[in-house]
């Protein structure tokens, strides 16, 4: 997915207000590849966690 198709998704989302969560971006040097996303809920743990929640979030993959 290029930047541009990933930006126009987020922009077609209902909840503009979602928590945005991106998962593997703790390793350096990892290449963030996107497929698409997927609308979740999520709680926060803390400021790099995340578990399975309540609060609306949008899960780039």
């Amino acid at each position: 997915m290029k930047v541009r198709e990933l930006v126009q998704v987020l922009q077609a989302l209902p909840d503009q207000d979602a928590t945005v969560v991106i998962g593997e971006g703790a390793k350096p040097e990892t290449w963030l590849i996107v497929s698409g996303v997927a609308e979740c809920r999520i709680a926060r743990v803390n400021e790099d966690h995340a578990i399975a929640g309540s609060e609306p979030a949008i899960e780039i993959v």
